[in-house]
């Protein structure tokens, strides 16, 4: 849904800034497409991110089986916690993503009633 009407968004203003660059309605389109893009981009930085802190909390886990398999419960503990720790910033970079993914859409939206308001 976010997609078509990003794209729905850059067509329009594509046809209609040709038609007139001047237009304060279009540029202030734009404007919005530009954060748009921008809140997008930051989303899917979240989101790469999120997937790191998984990685490394998977990784966490492994060497807690690791050393509950070998008897240092002390050090699995602590494994335990490393992983705890990374689950909690990779669900904080999902929020994030979502949040940034809501932003986006709102631009989007503004874009689109400005080009309407033309």
């Amino acid at each position: 849904m976010k997609r078509l009407l990003f794209i729905f968004t850059m067509i329009a203003i594509s046809v209609l800034s040709v038609s007139a660059q001047n237009d304060y309605y279009i540029r202030k389109a734009q404007s919005y497409q530009r954060e748009a893009e921008y809140y997008q981009k930051k989303a899917e930085g979240y989101r790469n991110n999120a997937e790191y802190y998984l990685k490394k909390a998977e990784k966490y886990q492994r060497d807690v089986a690791y050393y509950t398999k070998r008897g240092d419960l002390d050090r699995a503990k602590t494994y335990s916690r490393y992983s705890e720790n990374e689950m909690d910033k990779y669900e904080t970079q999902l929020r994030y993503a979502t949040q940034a993914d809501d932003k986006a859409a709102m631009y989007l939206r503004w874009a689109a009633d400005a080009l309407k308001k033309q």
